[in-house]
């Protein structure tokens, strides 16, 4: 095509382009996932901070005292207590023989009292329950944490069909992007993780020393009752400060949620988000054009991309200004003139700054060349 030639905008290529676009049936999907040295460990740092709270409850229990009561033969009974006594009066049966000179009384059986200091309270229980929902979520994320690796990968897919009138036209789309960290980001990525299981492995300790005391074996032997949501709130939970810490970390586990680790995301069903496939569809009627402007013929070529040029302006230009101010960017008319403008004046500047670098390349091969050409005359003559 010759050099300054006008074109104008092509109203077939434009009806064209229209139907194109009313007639596109499209899908898209979108998954990443994301595992690197930002991401979440927030659950050890609540674990972490909560243990001495939680040692110190262990280390210092509070006991309830309870009272047994049992019918034993009169043999076994160790001591005789008031309700001992008055326990008996209710209940003659128990009464073997009377002397009749003395009155003495000789039951073959009474009632004893036993007092014992116990763990099984309600408190307790509650520490108890606390510390198992802890081993657990320790273990599970324990197991993740051997597997886990520095990545950082997205694919899109994208499929759609649609008409131009006198054809049918197809498009399959899958774009991967997988981020390979440098030595150095490896090495650092590995070196938080072990610094993550080195705090771990302090919890664990904790642990270890808290299954070991008389505290969790007691309650393990008595085979307790777990404590299930909602928690009663006594007096010791409410005003204790060992035990509200202990209650702050019982909420951040029962609250906690896989998906806010960034371990993985994903996002946009097969729906998709109506903005990206907007601009994946014209993305599709481009890819279109570069279909449709294949020709033997490379003037015909020239003049199909042209043309088709001018639907590209006018269509990405509306695009970018409706994604702008639907999404609130204030924008006016002479910012994106002058921006065009700008493109514009930058591009024929570039080919200006090209035509002017071959003319002095050719004008600096011509000189050497008369150079030696005359060089060379000389030392014929």
């Amino acid at each position: 095509m010759a050099k300054g030639t006008k074109i104008a905008m092509d109203e077939k290529i434009n009806a064209k382009s229209d139907t194109f676009m009313e007639n596109v049936n499209s899908e898209m999907y979108y998954k990443s996932e994301f595992t690197n040295n930002s991401m979440s460990f927030n659950w050890v740092d609540e674990i972490e901070f909560t243990c001495p709270y939680i040692d110190n409850i262990i280390r210092n229990p509070k006991l309830a005292l309870i009272n047994e009561e049992d019918v034993v033969k009169i043999g076994k009974a160790k001591k005789i207590s008031v309700a001992s006594v008055k326990d008996l009066s209710r209940h003659t049966h128990y009464i073997d023989k009377i002397d009749e000179k003395t009155n003495e009384v000789q039951p073959s059986k009474i009632l004893i009292i036993r007092r014992e200091e116990t763990y099984n309270t309600y408190e307790n229980r509650f520490i108890y329950t606390l510390i198992k929902n802890t081993i657990r979520f320790l273990a599970q994320k324990e197991a993740l944490l051997e597997d886990l690796e520095a990545k950082n990968s997205k694919t899109l897919e994208y499929a759609a069909s649609t008409t131009t009138g006198n054809e049918r036209v197809n498009i399959e789309l899958k774009i991967s992007a997988n981020e390979l960290p440098e030595e150095q980001k490896g090495n650092e990525f590995e070196n938080e993780i072990d610094k993550i299981k080195a705090r771990i492995k302090k919890i664990n300790d904790y642990i270890n020393n808290w299954r070991r005391n008389e505290f969790m074996t007691s309650l393990e032997k008595a085979h307790v009752a777990l404590i299930f949501p909602p928690i009663r709130k006594t007096n010791t939970i409410l005003k204790n400060p060992n035990f509200q810490i202990a209650m702050k970390l019982w909420e951040f586990l029962q609250n906690y949620d896989e998906k806010a680790t960034g371990d993985s995301k994903e996002g946009l069903d097969t729906s998709g988000d109506n903005v990206l496939k907007g601009i994946l569809e014209d993305s599709f009627l481009m890819d279109y054009y570069v279909l449709d402007s294949i020709s033997l013929s490379k003037r015909e070529q020239k003049e199909k991309l042209c043309k088709y040029a001018f639907e590209i302006i006018n269509r990405q230009v509306q695009r970018a200004i409706s994604i702008l101010l639907n999404n609130g960017v204030d924008i006016s008319e002479n910012e994106i003139i002058n921006m065009i403008s700008f493109e514009i004046k930058n591009e024929k500047n570039k080919r200006l700054v090209d035509s002017t670098d071959v003319k002095n390349k050719f004008k600096t091969a011509m000189d050497q060349y008369l150079e030696r050409a005359q060089g060379d005359w000389y030392d014929k003559n």
